[in-house]
């Protein structure tokens, strides 16, 4: 995300819009204080960003193993599913 000042919006606002219609984002400051954020309105949701994430890793065929990704993150409490070894 781009930071820019409140001088420079004020002076090219257009020119910020239309960047962020294209895309990009932007966080307005104002002596060194973040104000607000310019994004696109057809920016994606978390939930469209995921499902484009994991579209795209089904169709590469990328393999993900939640096993080993989650192994030390797990809470290691014993349940009577899973007693103490």
């Amino acid at each position: 995300m781009n930071k820019i000042t409140l001088e420079e919006v004020n002076q090219n606002l257009m020119n910020y819009l239309q960047r962020a219609q294209a895309g990009e984002s932007f966080v307005i400051f104002q002596a060194d204080q973040p104000l607000a954020k310019i994004s696109s309105a057809k920016s994606e949701g978390a939930i469209e960003a995921f499902d484009a994430f994991r579209a795209r890793i089904l169709s590469e065929g990328i393999d993900l193993d939640s096993d080993e990704i989650f192994a030390d993150v797990r809470d290691r409490t014993p349940t009577p599913e899973q007693p103490r070894s």
